[in-house]
């Protein structure tokens, strides 16, 4: 039985993240994502993301093979791109690495002082 604070919800007013929320399930590479229930599947293998988490794979999947600013990222998600909030960001970065190591083809590549890039081929899913 689904639990509703399992349901990822924004309350504030944000479009960019709201827009992506939409998309119910994401591909990258060989990981299935199901946004409203935050989970991640690889080879059969489920792991639950924290909402962070999930807000920033889906603005990098949806962002994919582009380049992605580092102010415009912390802004998108953090709504702040203080220092704090920078250092917090590169922790989530490193954690999603992580969960995407198991595909060689997924990965996120820092653009030195500028932003990121996710080189992977991603689709979406309606349904």
């Amino acid at each position: 039985m689904e639990n509703e604070n399992d349901k990822i919800t924004l309350i504030e007013d944000d479009d960019v993240l709201y827009k992506l929320l939409q998309v119910p399930f994401y591909t990258i590479g060989g990981y299935e994502v199901d946004v409203q229930k935050r989970l991640l599947t690889f080879k059969g293998e489920t792991k639950k993301l924290t909402k962070k988490e999930m807000h920033l794979l889906i603005l990098f999947a949806s962002n994919t093979n582009s380049f992605l600013d580092r102010k415009y990222t912390l802004k998108t998600i953090w709504k702040d791109d203080s220092y704090y909030n920078a250092r917090s960001m590169d922790v989530y970065i490193c954690k999603l690495r992580k969960l995407l190591s198991g595909d060689p083809d997924v990965m996120i590549i820092n653009i030195h002082g500028k932003g990121y890039r996710m080189v992977a081929s991603v689709s979406q899913r309606l349904s």
